[in-house]
């Protein structure tokens, strides 16, 4: 996440000597993913993240009325759980880290779209079994898109709603050396309300 926060600095700098108008935001809701291993040998098996508190730190400039670009760090913790013949069993717990860079674009009034890309670090604690997570916790390429409503409670602050999309390929050193040496596709969902702070327009 060092490069995560490298590039968020960077935004900042970049913003503030540019004279454009830099906001700051904190994020807090939940994340939904996909399995991360399905199998069925006798049962189907999926091992998947449980439902998972998620908090986001954004900071970015707007480019235009428009357009704007930020760097996020995002993090949810939950339990990973077995799922075998309509039963869960908690494997471990397990954080995930994501950085991204996105790009927003408003669509109508408060209404606004992103286009984020980034990578994301799987970070378990400790190893239950040694089936998903052995000696590597990956860092892969992430992709998503997101969509936002706001609503302005002052020159300054902003609260909103935002909902985003997200798709990895999942795989680990452990899970290819048990057979599955394709990966699976990851697909997260994740709803969290947002405080914006931001800059106040300049006068002429």
């Amino acid at each position: 996440m060092t490069r995560a926060l490298t590039a968020i600095g960077l935004l900042a700098g970049v913003a503030t000597t540019a004279h454009a108008q830099v906001f700051a935001e904190v994020q807090a809701g939940a994340a939904w993913s996909s399995p991360l291993v399905e199998d069925s040998i006798v049962n189907a098996i999926t091992v998947a993240p449980q439902i998972a508190p998620a908090i986001g730190i954004v900071v970015g400039t707007r480019l235009s009325e428009r357009y704007g670009i930020a760097g996020r760090v995002r993090w949810a913790r939950s339990n990973l759980q077995r799922r075998e013949l309509g039963e869960s069993v908690a494997v471990l717990p397990l954080g995930v880290w994501t950085g991204s860079i996105v790009l927003e674009r408003t669509m109508w009034r408060s209404v606004s779209a992103e286009l984020q890309f980034g990578t994301i670090k799987y970070d378990p604690d400790g190893n239950a079994d040694g089936t998903v997570f052995q000696d590597d916790a990956p860092l892969v390429a992430t992709l998503g898109l997101g969509v936002r409503a706001d609503r302005p409670v002052g020159e300054r602050l902003v609260v909103g709603v935002h909902v985003g999309y997200d798709i990895h390929q999942f795989n680990t050193q452990s899970l290819r050396s048990a057979g599955f040496t394709s990966g699976r596709v990851a697909h997260r969902v994740s709803v969290s309300v947002a405080l914006r702070w931001r800059q106040p327009h300049a006068s002429p």
